[in-house]
């Protein structure tokens, strides 16, 4: 059983009921303006402000709300700065535009940062922002019963999509890890077609997203799943930008970590005010207000306040996950031979000094009552 897996399904356990609500009352609340939670965070603001594009993983959503709320709160301006917050096609994409200099910081997965990389871009995560979203998910129907072990993988059919080589390489790695990897059938399918070959009886589960899961309870179905973070080490979003960049605006980028830190805080906190802010930033997310709420709900339990963040603070990068994660994604062609993790990530810019970067999560609460 590895560390990280321990270390994570424990402190969620123990720490959840514990300091979490100390200071949770700092942040957030249901009025609207800064909602200035005071303590060490607090900064005065610079009397000049500093232009700041940051181009998103994708289209405005809700597992991007501590960016909206930092922005429409007053969380960036009262760092001196200036946010454009640019609609994304994927990590990809916005990898590509920051290491090209069209954009200052993005968003994207440690892959995307990786194969930007290889393409001599150069370009270096300076926070792990949330989680792998990535999750082996199933209906009690077909399963025979609800999925709560990788264990109960041995034996059974997966659904995954044979484009995603990341997905894959971290399932591989999940089911090595259980000793389980020979004992397990990996059915391939197309895009966004693991629900439909679940539903069929084609396969036992599938690999997707956690919004997947979450979708089918919303239909009526018993749905379960894994989120495969909790079993094996992965790179999430992270926020990338170029060193030079970096080096040269060194309190810009710890500016935007700390707002960004805060305003995730402020979100978990009020899921539905965060919404409110989404909604005043993007108004046709009105219309899915619901299960924008949910997928908040989601991202700050899951994503954001990971075992990592409540052991290091909000952001902390881990060495040994990263070796790991470039190591397997190496092994399995995602990435080029011989990549390593060299100069690919820094924590020099998050400021563990102030409350609500290296004391997140003692100023959050995420006592949902979530249904998968």
């Amino acid at each position: 059983m590895s560390r990280e897996r321990m270390t994570r399904r424990d402190m969620l356990g123990a720490a959840g009921a514990t300091a979490v609500f100390g200071l949770a009352g700092c942040v957030g609340g249901t009025g609207g303006g800064s909602g200035d939670g005071g303590g060490a965070s607090a900064t005065s603001t610079p009397t000049e402000s500093t232009d700041l594009s940051v181009i998103l993983n994708w289209k405005p959503n809700a597992t991007q709300a501590g960016y909206f709320v930092a922005d429409r709160n007053g969380f960036y301006e009262k760092e001196g700065l200036n946010v454009d917050l640019v609609s994304g096609q994927g990590g990809g994409f916005a990898a590509k535009q920051v290491g090209l200099g069209n954009q200052d910081l993005g968003l994207g997965t440690g892959v995307a940062l990786l194969q930007a990389r290889n393409r001599d871009l150069d370009i270096r995560s300076y926070a792990g922002a949330q989680d792998s979203n990535a999750a082996i998910y199933t209906v009690e129907e077909e399963f025979g019963g609800t999925l709560t072990e990788p264990s109960q993988l041995a034996g059974k059919r997966i659904a995954v999509v044979a484009e995603s080589a990341k997905t894959m390489t971290y399932l591989q790695m999940l089911l090595e890890e259980e000793g389980i990897r020979e004992d397990v059938e990996l059915v391939n399918v197309g895009v966004e077609q693991q629900t439909s070959n679940l539903l069929s009886g084609n396969v036992d589960a599938a690999v997707g997203i956690f919004s997947d899961s979450l979708g089918l309870q919303r239909k009526g179905y018993d749905a379960s799943m894994l989120w495969l973070a909790n079993y094996t080490p992965a790179i999430g979003r992270t926020v990338f930008t170029r060193p030079e960049y970096a080096a040269e605006n060194p309190d810009a980028i710890r500016g935007f970590l700390r707002a960004t830190a805060r305003g995730w805080a402020w979100a978990s906190n009020d899921p539905e005010g965060a919404m409110d802010r989404m909604v005043e930033a993007r108004p046709s997310l009105s219309k899915s207000r619901e299960i924008g709420v949910l997928k908040m709900k989601y991202t700050a339990k899951n994503l954001v306040l990971s075992e990592t963040v409540r052991e290091h603070g909000w952001g902390h990068q881990r060495a040994d996950t990263w070796d790991r994660v470039v190591t397997s994604l190496a092994e399995n062609d995602v990435i080029e031979s011989g990549t390593t993790a060299d100069g690919v990530w820094t924590n020099d810019y998050l400021d563990t000094d102030t409350d609500y970067v290296g004391s997140y999560a003692a100023q959050v609460s995420t006592d949902y009552d979530l249904p998968v």
